[in-house]
């Protein structure tokens, strides 16, 4: 990763994490989804994140690929991104949480 590239996804971290401080009484309201019963089923089609769409644009700055025209590729970088404790705030389940 070039010097620029490692600067820019640096500042790009940052500005996620104050974007979640900033928003963390939304995020947190969503985490509380996980107390549902209905969504703690993992299977097919079930909700796995729920992220405001300015997080998800900072998002995609960092993990370029999750807008991959690739689907695999695509899935690979959402799994990857599922993966890391930033996904955290934005994940709606337990089970999830513990990845």
């Amino acid at each position: 990763m070039s010097e620029v590239n490692k600067d820019f996804s640096e500042q790009a971290i940052a500005v996620l994490l104050t974007m979640q401080r900033r928003d963390y009484a939304h995020l947190d309201k969503q985490m509380d989804m996980q107390k549902d019963e209905i969504i703690t089923d993992l299977s097919f089609g079930r909700l796995a994140l729920t992220m405001p769409q300015d997080h998800y644009e900072v998002c995609t700055m960092i993990w370029p690929d999750l807008q991959n025209k690739d689907a695999t590729e695509k899935t690979l970088a959402w799994k990857h991104f599922m993966g890391t404790e930033f996904s955290l705030p934005y994940k709606v389940n337990t089970k999830q949480r513990k990845m």
